[in-house]
């Protein structure tokens, strides 16, 4: 158990320790939602990024209209927080997982993707034993390959197999333009954005001339936020990672929200004056997209990651010793977030409050 106490300096919090800077994570939570009000799109941010019911909260009270996540698991701990309106936005498949899903349908407001006439067929049998009506969007493939049917008639099919369900009722829709969210250049990104969207509004635009209504059209990510969110016809973004940032999206894609979370890390060797061994590695910080980013003190980079091992290298900026403290954040912070049990809440340079990550672990 660590010797923490509120108030104390965060710098001497034990290591490695998962810090966020709640000044920034206000600052980035204000700015998204100033966007959606001046865009007028609606904001449902996705919580498998933070999976902390307390920041899901601080949106939710900044103007969003709901929470996305990405696992039932995940929507049972929102929803036990007190949350109403979520979206799995994940396809739900197996008799087991249906029952919860139904089950937390009669609690609360959740929503689900589909792709599959068997699949909705499953979830309209479920809801309609357990006597609750499930609210579904029909998730579009608009690039990922993921999951998601095709474009067009596909969708306009499996919506009317949706409306003559009477345990669904039939929402919207929702495609992710994932695989073009990390494209350096911000016109070529624009582009490809545009594109991939182009095809899911045509589909919205088929289901509403076949007499269909489409209430949610929900898309975008934290790289594409300012596209999509002024593409005629979405209604609400699915963003996740600008609460707390990540090196990837501030220093590859130029997003330029507030870094909020930190891996603090202790030095635990030196080898001279240009290498620096910490007490972090891949068991507290991930590599998905390259190695993280040394916040302080400048002049650091990381160059490895062992299992319980970070290896520095000095670029430039004074000598680390034994025992000094470093920031790293890290390059994906939705896998770093998931390997802690908390958040250690910070507030210029003081500890003001630990938070459990609720939804951690919740991959079911």
């Amino acid at each position: 158990m660590r010797s923490v106490w509120i108030g104390m300096n965060a710098m001497d919090i034990d290591t490695p320790a998962l810090c966020l800077d709640i000044e920034a994570v206000e600052s980035n939570v204000m700015r998204m939602a100033e966007f959606a009000r001046r865009t007028g799109v609606n904001l449902r941010p996705h919580a498998k990024t933070h999976k902390s019911p307390m920041l899901a909260h601080m949106q939710l009270a900044a103007g969003a209209i709901g929470i996305t996540c990405a696992k039932l698991s995940e929507a049972e701990v929102l929803a036990a927080s007190g949350i109403k309106d979520i979206l799995i936005a994940n396809q739900i498949v197996g008799a087991h997982k249906i029952a919860r899903l139904v089950n937390l349908a009669a609690h609360s407001e959740v929503m689900v993707a589909v792709d599959d006439v068997d699949n909705v067929a499953e979830l309209n049998a479920a809801a309609q034993t357990k006597g609750v009506q499930l609210r579904v969007v029909i998730e579009i493939d608009i690039g990922m390959g993921r999951c998601g049917v095709a474009p067009g008639q596909a969708v306009l099919d499996l919506a009317r197999q949706i409306i003559v369900s009477p345990g669904l009722r039939f929402e919207g829709v929702m495609g992710y333009e994932g695989h073009v969210i990390f494209t350096p250049d911000p016109e070529e990104r624009k582009a490809k954005t545009e594109a991939s969207l182009k095809p899911m509004m045509e589909s919205v635009d088929l289901l509403r001339r076949s007499g269909i209504p489409v209430n949610i059209v929900s898309s975008g990510g934290t790289g594409t936020y300012f596209i999509t969110g002024c593409y005629p016809g979405i209604t609400e973004l699915q963003v996740g990672s600008y609460i707390t940032m990540d090196s990837q999206y501030r220093e590859v894609v130029g997003i330029d929200f507030a870094y909020a979370l930190t891996v603090l890390a202790t030095v635990i060797r030196v080898h001279g004056e240009k290498r620096a061994i910490v007490d972090a590695g891949l068991k507290a910080m991930t590599r998905d997209f390259g190695m993280p980013y040394v916040l302080d003190p400048p002049g650091w980079k990381v160059t490895a990651l062992a299992e319980e091992h970070g290896f520095l290298e000095r670029v430039d900026g004074a000598p680390l010793k034994r025992g000094d403290k470093v920031k790293i954040v890290p390059n994906h912070g939705c896998t770093t977030i998931n390997l802690h049990d908390y958040y250690y809440v910070v507030r210029r340079g003081v500890l003001e409050a630990i938070w459990p990550i609720a939804a951690r672990g919740k991959t079911y």
